[in-house]
């Protein structure tokens, strides 16, 4: 049996990815951001820290929202 790319379990697994990715890329920009504090590149190296919480947050919701999905669909076919 071929899976698609864009099955669940790819969206999923990408999802993970950005987050996994994200989170520390976030965390580690505020922290250098806050060590350069008033650094001509502190405001661009806190925008691009910015960026990559709003893409882990957003990647975050999709993977919940993809898993209340996956999950209401099994507890209907099962209750059927």
């Amino acid at each position: 049996m071929t899976r698609s790319l864009l099955s669940r379990d790819g969206a999923s697994f990408a999802f993970m990815s950005v987050m996994v990715v994200s989170l520390p890329l976030a965390v580690l920009g505020q922290i250098i951001a806050i060590i350069l504090h008033r650094g001509p590149a502190e405001t661009d190296i806190a925008t691009g820290a910015d960026v990559f919480g709003w893409l882990f947050t957003v990647a975050f919701v999709l993977t919940l929202l993809l898993t209340i999905f996956v999950e209401e669909r099994r507890l209907r076919a099962k209750a059927h």
